[in-house]
């Protein structure tokens, strides 16, 4: 005899729950296989899982989108040149003596040195995008000159352009995140409606006997797997 097991996956769960809401109404007359309660909390249910699922799935798409992810290593690769080449200039403009060397800890540098901070993380170049910004503003408050090839307007624009993409995609990151945590919290009441309506399903058409009931069931969602002695013999007969 075929049992029936619950679905295993968000994309199962929804097609049995869609199954038995849209076959509960057939040429607009309820069919009063499921009660009304069972009817109308599935089909609200089935709506909110559908769209943490769709939400979900739009999410992590975009974030492993090709074209997106080539978009935001451009933008990065190009914020950490122009961050760079500023500090390197700002180096230079102190050799030779256009800014006094005292003027580097306005930029987060260490006064007697004139390295280039690591800049390989996505965090270092928010932090020292951020600190150069600030740096020169301060010192140009204070009269000093701008410095030029990189101006700091256009470090500004091209960072700028970086911290707006890496906020989307942290913010990506969070809704989808969010989006599954979601889902898992949901699954456990998937379950249950869908068991309940199962229940009401196999009771509604507890009269047929064989192959009839389970068809019935079955166009109302009710998932059915053959047991392992069951599908031997018809493969044998097959």
């Amino acid at each position: 005899m075929p049992y029936r097991r619950l679905p295993k996956t968000d994309q199962a769960r929804i097609r049995a729950l869609k199954s038995a809401v849209d076959s509960s109404v057939q040429n607009g007359i309820f069919t009063n296989v499921l009660s009304h309660n069972t009817y109308h909390r599935a089909k609200d249910f089935l709506q909110r899982f559908s769209a943490e699922v769709d939400i979900y799935k739009r999410c992590a798409q975009e974030q492993s989108s090709k074209r997106g992810n080539a978009d935001y290593e451009a933008a990065l690769k190009k914020a950490r040149m122009y961050v760079s080449h500023f500090i390197q200039v700002l180096s230079m403009c102190i050799i030779r003596g256009e800014v006094a060397r005292s003027k580097r800890p306005y930029y987060g540098l260490p006064e007697n040195e004139d390295t280039v901070p690591n800049l390989f993380s996505e965090a270092s170049v928010l932090e020292w995008g951020e600190k150069i910004m600030k740096g020169e503003q301060r010192r140009q408050g204070e009269g000093g000159i701008p410095i030029y090839n990189p101006t700091m307007g256009r470090v500004s624009v091209v960072f700028e352009m970086f911290r707006e993409k890496y906020e989307r995609q942290v913010a990506l990151q969070q809704r989808t995140a969010e989006a599954l945590r979601n889902i898992a919290d949901m699954r456990f009441e998937a379950d249950e409606i869908i068991f309940e309506a199962w229940e009401e399903i196999e009771k509604a058409f507890s009269s047929f006997s064989g192959d009839a009931r389970i068809k019935h069931c079955a166009r109302y969602g009710v998932i059915y797997y053959d047991r392992p002695d069951r599908k031997r013999k018809k493969e044998a007969n097959d």
